[in-house]
C-alpha cells in the first residue's frame, strides 16, 4: 500500500514517461520523412530563420511595415514545409509529439501549477492498486440486490430483513454519493457473508470516482504488515492509512494480534477519530462485549463512540451476490 507521496512520485514518473515516448516517436517520425523527402532539412532550415526575423527586427528598431513584411514570409516558409510533406503524403500532425494531456503536454505543470492529469493519474493509481488485493472491480452497489436476503417478517425491525437491507444499503449509496473529507465513520457489522465488503468496496468506488483517496485493506493485512515493518524507521503502510481521504479496515477480528499491533490499532483509530477522518471499519463480530474483550476497552469504545454503527441481516449471500 502506497502513500500519497509515493503515488505522486510514481505518478510523475508516468507522466514524464509519457513526454519521452511522444518526443521520441515524434523524432523518429521526422526521421523518416527527411530520408523520404531530401528537400524537408533546407525547407526547415529557411521556416526557423524566418521565424526569427520579425523579433531581429524589432530589436533592431525596424519600421512596424517591415516587421509586418517578416511575419507573413515567416507564415509563408512554415506553410512551404507543411506543403512539402503533404505533397509526399505525410501530415505535419505526424511530426508532432502526440502527448497523452494537452493541457500540459505531459511535463505535470500547467499555469505553474500542478495539471490536474497527475491527480487523475494518482487515483488511477491507488485504483489499480485496490484492485489487486480486493474485489473493488466486481463490487457495486448495482450488483448488490436486496432480494437475495430474506422476505421474512423481524419483529424487532417492524419489517422484514429484506426491506430492512434494501433501506441499508439506499442509505450506503447515499453516503457514498454525499462523501466529503467530514463524512461519518460507519461500522458495518453482522455475520460472515452478508455483504459488509461488498459494500464498503462499493463505497470505494464511487469515492474514487469523486476525486478522493481511498486505502483499503484487512485488518489481517495490516496487523502483518506492521509486524514487518516494526524495527524500521518508515512505516508507509502505518502513513497510508492514517492519511488516507476514506480508510477501509476490513475484516476486523481476523488478524493475529500482538502487543504492538493492539498499540498501532490503537494509534490508527484514535488518529483517525480525532482528526474527524472518515473511516469504514467491517467486522463479523456482533457483539460489543467481544469487541472490548478483543481489542482493548479503549479501541472498542472509540470505534462505538466515532462511528455510526450498521448491521447486516440475513443468512450468507456472498455466493448470490457475485453470480
Amino acid at each position: 500500500m502506497r502513500t500519497r507521496t509515493q503515488l505522486l512520485l510514481a505518478a510523475r514518473s508516468e507522466v514524464a514517461a509519457r513526454r519521452q515516448r511522444a518526443v521520441t516517436l515524434a523524432q523518429e517520425a521526422r526521421r523518416r520523412a527527411g530520408q523520404a523527402i531530401p528537400a524537408l532539412d533546407g525547407a526547415e532550415n529557411e521556416a526557423r530563420r524566418c521565424a526569427l526575423e520579425p523579433a531581429r527586427l524589432a530589436a533592431c528598431g525596424a519600421a512596424p511595415e517591415e516587421i509586418k513584411a517578416a511575419k507573413e514570409a515567416a507564415l509563408k516558409a512554415r506553410q512551404a514545409v507543411e506543403d512539402l510533406l503533404r505533397q509526399n503524403g505525410y501530415s505535419p500532425e505526424q511530426l508532432k509529439p502526440r502527448y497523452t494531456c494537452a493541457q500540459c503536454e505531459d511535463t505535470g505543470r500547467s499555469g505553474g501549477r500542478p495539471c490536474p492529469c497527475v491527480g487523475a493519474l494518482c487515483r488511477a493509481l491507488r485504483r489499480e492498486e485496490l484492485a489487486r488485493q480486493s474485489a473493488l472491480a466486481v463490487s457495486s452497489f448495482e450488483s448488490m440486490d436486496a432480494a437475495v436476503y430474506p422476505d421474512t417478517p423481524d419483529p424487532a425491525l417492524g419489517a422484514t430483513v429484506r426491506e430492512y437491507m434494501a433501506r441499508t444499503l439506499d442509505a450506503l449509496r447515499q453516503y457514498a454519493e454525499q462523501f466529503g473529507p467530514k463524512s461519518t465513520s460507519l461500522l458495518l457489522y453482522g455475520n460472515a457473508g452478508l455483504g459488509k465488503t461488498h459494500a464498503a468496496l462499493a463505497i470505494a468506488g464511487m469515492v474514487l470516482d469523486k476525486g478522493f483517496d481511498v486505502v483499503y485493506i484487512s485488518a489481517q493485512e495490516l496487523c502483518a504488515g506492521l509486524e514487518k515493518t516494526r524495527f524500521e524507521e518508515e512505516h508507509p503502510l502505518m502513513e497510508a492509512a492514517l492519511e488516507a481521504d476514506l480508510l477501509i479496515l476490513d475484516d476486523l477480528g481476523t488478524e493475529s494480534l500482538t502487543s504492538y499491533s493492539i498499540s498501532c490499532l490503537y494509534t490508527l483509530v484514535n488518529t483517525r477519530m480525532a482528526r474527524s477522518a472518515p473511516t469504514i471499519y467491517t467486522t463479523n463480530i456482533v457483539d460489543g462485549a467481544l469487541l472490548e474483550q478483543r481489542y482493548t476497552e479503549k479501541i472498542a469504545s472509540r470505534l462505538s463512540g466515532s462511528c455510526e454503527p450498521v448491521e447486516f441481516l440475513g443468512e450468507d449471500v456472498r455466493q448470490l451476490l457475485h453470480r
